[in-house]
């Protein structure tokens, strides 16, 4: 069944998976139903009002899971068997968050009571804001009592335990600001089809590791980005790419992306702004980090180019069966990691038309997320916009976030040593979640490149970029031969 030329692209009919699921209900959209621009009944639930409760919904969920570590304060192994334990929670007591400090502060009696908050700057920017609305709410610390106890003795505070669910709580407020925003934006990249955004709205990842971190600071900018390539914002695209990469490292991929599309879409002459745009969004977001405190500015970076294999990888496998150094992992893996991306550049530019944005950069982010030495679970999240975008099927999101999920479970029982084996065997079933979660991340890599080598068959072939001209000339001046050979014959 074909939709109209100018109406939306319903799911039930688009997507076989949701064509099935909708039998008990009246089975898919018919022929007959009329779209709102056509004279169609109108009705309040638009596609983006829908999709919008999606994810709210999805993140009530979301904050359900987090509730059973609420009891005990996100402490012990309890959080690990229950898959709800969170780095949020960790921050605000972990640090000097607690004694409302500077995330950067070079203070020396700061820096002997509390570690150094290991994130990128636009992270210690959200957390330290969280930080003082949490002391607003809760009206404000006694901070002078608290300089005189040991630092380690805070958390088992009642009210420094209130504080910490109020500063679990101002976080989960803002990351579900910004996952609606992702879902508008996403929503909007191709205008005859809203309904790919489910794929990000109703993602069981989004359910259960939506809460662990701060991914979804990156992940929004990322898909407010793609909203403005889409529209052609080359300067807005730029600097909301400076803003993800400000929040982690990962966004920069994007500009790749970009640059990718663009060589094959006469757009190259607005990548330079692109990047520049980035460059210094970036620049003005990590200014206040770098000139307040340097050497704790660095700490991240340094944190980040150090790690070694120590969860979540192949790397992680072959360190713990047969064993590898730290220098020969790292020299690898990136070295890898290179190799990846010269094979999607030219991938990208010898495929039959010119592959979109969310495409490339699932390929070049996924390279990244297989490659590097340590993986978290939570971190699957980078790919989740993308793929929602670059393969809106739901069969593969499936299948890729089934995998993602039962590792995120297997990581969480890992950590908390529910999977140690007997004496001092290998962790075996860790390793196994490791393999699902990379075969996952595989199969949906290998559909996208499916659909970029063979276009006929991407899902989203009316919303591709026009074919490059220097190509289709080319195919023009090639039938003209054969024309002009076939007429010869027939003369």
């Amino acid at each position: 069944m074909t939709e109209p030329a100018t109406g939306p692209v319903h799911p039930t009919v688009d997507d076989p998976v949701v064509g099935a699921l909708s039998e008990p209900i009246g089975g898919p959209v018919g022929s007959r139903a009329r779209p709102r621009e056509v004279g169609g009944r109108s009705s309040w639930w638009t596609p983006v009002r829908v999709l919008l409760g999606l994810t709210a919904l999805s993140f009530a969920l979301g904050l359900v899971a987090q509730g059973s570590c609420v009891a005990d304060q996100w402490r012990g192994d309890g959080q690990f068997a229950r898959v709800c334990g969170s780095e949020i929670a960790d921050a605000y007591t972990g640090t000097g968050l607690v004694e409302s400090a500077w995330p950067w502060s070079s203070d020396e009696d700061t820096l002997s009571r509390h570690a150094v908050l290991e994130e990128p700057a636009l992270v210690g920017l959200w957390t330290y804001a969280a930080a003082r609305a949490t002391q607003l709410v809760s009206g404000g610390p006694a901070l002078e009592e608290r300089y005189g106890v040991a630092a380690a003795t805070l958390p088992r505070d009642p009210d420094i335990r209130r504080e910490r669910t109020i500063f679990v709580a101002a976080n989960a407020v803002g990351l579900a600001v910004l996952a609606l925003l992702t879902t508008l934006a996403l929503s909007r990249v191709h205008r005859r089809r809203p309904w790919d955004a489910a794929g990000f709205a109703v993602a069981p990842l989004l359910v259960v590791t939506g809460l662990t971190a701060w991914d979804l600071i990156a992940v929004s900018a990322v898909g407010l980005a793609l909203l403005a390539w889409s529209r052609r914002r080359a300067v807005v695209a730029g600097a909301l790419v400076g803003a993800g990469a400000a929040a982690a490292v990962w966004p920069v991929l994007l500009l790749g992306a970009v640059a990718l599309s663009a060589a094959r879409t006469r757009r190259l002459v607005e990548v330079p702004r692109t990047v520049a745009a980035a460059a210094v969004a970036w620049a003005c977001l990590n200014l206040p980090a770098l000139v307040s405190g340097p050497d704790q500015w660095q700490r991240f970076w340094a944190v980040a180019a150090d790690r070694g294999p120590d969860s979540g990888t192949l790397w992680t496998v072959l360190d713990g069966s047969i064993g590898i150094s730290h220098d020969a992992v790292l020299a690898t893996s990136w070295a890898l990691v290179g190799v990846w991306v010269a094979g999607v550049a030219t991938l990208c530019l010898l495929a039959p038309s010119p592959p979109r944005v969310s495409q490339a950069a699932l390929l070049l982010v996924a390279g990244f997320v297989l490659l590097r030495p340590a993986f978290e679970p939570h971190q699957a999240l980078w790919l989740l916009p993308l793929a929602a975008l670059a393969r809106p099927r739901w069969r593969d999101l499936l299948i890729w976030q089934s995998c993602a999920v039962g590792f995120a479970a297997m990581h969480s029982w890992w950590r908390g040593g529910l999977l140690d084996p007997g004496g001092d065997g290998p962790a075996g079933f860790y390793w196994i979640g490791i393999g699902v979660h990379v075969v996952g991340t595989l199969w949906l890599v290998a559909m996208v490149v499916g659909d970029v080598w063979w276009p006929e068959f991407d899902p989203v072939g009316g919303e591709r970029p026009r074919r490059d001209p220097a190509r289709r000339g080319r195919e023009v001046a090639a039938d003209q031969v054969t024309t002009m050979r076939s007429n010869d014959v027939a003369v």
